[in-house]
This record gives structure tokens, sequence and C-alpha cells, in this order.
């Protein structure tokens, strides 16, 4: 049988927002019955610290004793429901059944053994209870004194207790084997995902030292020919090269994929903006040599994966290079805003046509016939793929005056968190607010 180790992140969460709510509501009805009944609810009373302490502890420790603080959180509940009952018509009320509440948490919590060790557990205190009032200690309110009356109602009332604890053992155990069962396909599935990025990742290495083979080869053919076939080779050789470059564009495309992939995958991580910035126009250097690039960033930390966020900036600033002309100005800056960092790429470029700018973050094979070539093929809507993974979000408008702005929203790290993108090498720092 499958067995939920522990109860997860999510279970702990509500079920310490349910601790906390009914113990105010408890603390609040004890205070009120203090005022009509005085001294009287004592048995109520004790459960205030109860509640207090233990549901301090649940909050600090179940993270590390998941199963632990559970139990010692239903174990405390459970002796609060019998003050209750001790008040209010003891054994003799069928307020017994109260202990439900804590069998049905015990079930769904921790799974059928649970369930039943609760269940043995609250019919024990509701023995005890009887002998308490017969040792003469009645509830205050409901009491009834005759033994031979109270008898009967326990039994009907602990008979209902245990086929709760039956049936509440009974689909906890189907409940926690379904849970365990899809928890263990989500674990293959991620292998699975990881092991296909694996061989992509190792495919793209492999197949580009080959493809700088065949460049090699294409050379070497358009040297070597001599005067009466030299036309044809050199065509020949411009095919092969080019050839290459789609075959490398692919592979490119292929890796961008991997990198959605992980960016899904990866818990986020503080990451300096500015460097990934530097880090983009390094590599895209040759391309934007013509245009007039500024760059002014604050040193802010953005909170993503730090692959997919550096290819998010490439990308934006690789759409810049490819569509606007020589001597177009590019200014990126970043803002923060209501717990958000933006990045702002601005251009005063041709900008983008009304009826493509519609579609700039669309995939492929969500475009019209007509308007496919006239689109960015992968560069844009990888972006918002990787940006919806990270939880962060890509706008695009016109520029004022003309151009293009693109705006990337990001969740916003603290400024003192630590980044492996801290203290970049000085000849990156000096990029920061330079003109290129």
């Amino acid at each position: 049988m499958s067995r939920l180790p522990a109860p997860d992140h999510v279970l702990l969460r509500r079920f310490g927002l349910v601790r906390a709510v009914g113990g105010g509501a408890y603390i609040i009805g004890v205070v009120v019955l203090a005022f009509l009944f005085g001294r009287q609810i004592w048995p109520l009373a004790l459960g205030v610290p109860v509640l207090a302490v233990v549901t301090t502890l649940y909050f600090t420790r179940s993270a590390r004793y998941p199963r632990t603080a559970v139990i010692a959180s239903l174990a405390a509940d459970a002796l609060v429901l019998g003050g209750a009952v001790a008040f209010l018509g003891g054994t003799g009320s069928g307020l017994v059944m109260l202990y439900a509440i804590v069998v049905v948490s015990a079930g769904i919590m921790l799974g059928p053994a649970a369930a039943a060790g609760f269940t043995l557990f609250t019919v024990a205190l509701s023995l005890l209870q009887l002998g308490i009032e017969q040792l003469g200690y009645p509830p205050v309110l409901l009491h009834r004194p005759a033994l031979e009356d109270r008898v009967p109602i326990l039994a009907v009332s602990l008979a209902g207790l245990v086929s709760v604890g039956y049936l509440a053992g009974t689909y906890a155990q189907r409940l926690h084997e379904l849970i365990a069962e899809g928890g263990e396909r989500i674990a293959a599935v991620q292998r699975r995902g990881w092991r296909r990025r694996s061989f992509a990742a190792r495919a793209a290495v492999d197949v580009r030292t080959p493809l700088l083979d065949l460049e090699h080869v294409a050379d070497e053919i358009e040297h070597q020919s001599d005067a009466s076939d030299a036309e044809e080779l050199r065509r020949l050789a411009g095919r092969v090269r080019m050839a290459v470059t789609l075959v490398d564009a692919e592979l490119q495309q292929l890796s961008d994929v991997v990198a959605l992939e992980e960016a899904g995958d990866s818990r986020p991580e503080p990451i300096l903006l500015s460097r990934v910035v530097d880090d983009s126009l390094i590599a895209l250097a040759d391309r934007l040599r013509d245009h007039r690039v500024e760059v002014d960033i604050p040193p802010l930390k953005v909170l993503g994966d730090r692959r997919a966020t550096r290819r998010v900036v490439f990308n934006l600033l690789e759409n810049v290079a490819d569509h606007t002309p020589a001597g177009t100005r590019v200014h990126v800056t970043a803002v923060t805003t209501a717990g958000s960092g933006v990045l702002v790429v601005t251009d005063n470029g041709p900008g983008v046509p009304e009826a493509t700018a519609a579609q700039l973050f669309t995939g492929p094979d969500e475009r019209r016939r007509d308007a496919r070539e006239s689109l960015p093929k992968v560069g844009l809507p990888l972006v918002a793929e990787l940006c919806e993974a990270m939880n962060a979000k890509v706008h695009y408008e016109p520029a004022p005056g003309g151009g293009s702005r693109f705006m990337v929203k990001m969740r916003l790290a603290p400024a003192a968190a630590p980044s492996s993108d801290d203290d970049p090498p000085a000849e990156v720092r000096g990029l920061h607010g330079s003109a290129r």
C-alpha cells in the first residue's frame, strides 16, 4: 500500500490556519461564558493556555517535524473538546460525538492508522469523563444525574464515534494512496523531463562540432577551386554555410525549449538585473556596434531563473539588433513599482505595425498564415513563455515619439539578498552608464 510519509506544506499551512481560526473562536466563546457563569467555566478555561501553547509550537515546529506537530495538535484538540464536554452536558448529552472532528482530521492529515489511533484515544477520554462524573464532578449544564440515563446515550455516541473512525480510516487510506500515487507520477514525469532536457542539451553540444567541420569544408571547397568551376563551387560553399546556419538556428531553438522547461522547475533566486543586461550586451556587441545603446540600471535584484532571465533579456536586445537600422538609439533601464522590478528596453526605430503588435508574443502555431513571415519565429514568443514560467510578465507598447518599448515585470528581491551575480568583474562594472 502506498503511504504518504508526512503532510505536505499545503496541508500543514491550511491545518495551521484552521487551528488559528478555531482557537480564536474558542477563546472568544470562553470569555463570553465567563461573564455568564463565572468560575464554573474552569473546564473550558483550561483549554485556552493549551491551545495557545500547542498552536504556537505548531507554527514554529511543523515544517521540521510535520507528523509530530499534527499528532500533538490533534491530541490537544481532543483534550480541549473534552473540557467542553465536561462543562456542557457530559456523557449524557451525546456531545462526545464532537471528538469526530479530531478523528476525521487525523485521517485526512496522517492516514488510516492515525484515524484508528485517535478513535481509541477519544473513546478512552469519553469513558474517563464518565468516571469523573461518577466521582462527583458533573457538567455545569444539561447534566443527567442518573447513571442509567447517561450510559445508553454514551453507548450510542461511542458507536457513532467508532463508525466515524472506521469511515475516516477507510477513505483516508484511499485518499493517501491517490496522493502518494500522484506524487510518484509527478516525480516520474519530472525525471523523464530532466532526461529529455539532458539528452537535448548534450545533442545540441555534440552536433555543433560536425557543423563547424562542415563550415571548414565549405571554406576549403571555395579556396581550392580553379577558374573553370570557381563560381559553381562558390555557390555550393555558400549553400553549405547557409544550411549550417539554419541547422545551428534550429539547435538554438532546441536549447531555448530546454531553458523554458527548466525555468518552470527551478526555484526562484535573486538575480542582479544590471549584470544580466551587461552579459547580454557583451554577447551582442558586434550586432549592436552601430546602435547607440545607453544603460541606466540601478542595482536592483529580481527573483527568477538565472538562465531564463538571461534568455529573456538577450532575446529582447537581439530583437532590437535584428529589426532596427544602424544608428538607432536604444535605452535600457529598470524601475521598481509595488514590489516588482521592471526592465524597460526602448528604441527609436521604425516600431511595430499595429496589426503585428497584437501577435508579437504569439507562438508560431497560433499565427495566421499570411502573417507568419512578418512575425518573429521564436524570440518574442519564447520571451512570453519564459516570463510566464517565472511568474513574470512582458508587455509591448509604442515608444513616445516613435519606436518600440518592451517591459518585463518580475518579482523584486531584497537588495541584501545574496546572489551569484554579486561583485561582477571590473570590466563588466565599467559598462554601467556608458553609451555604446
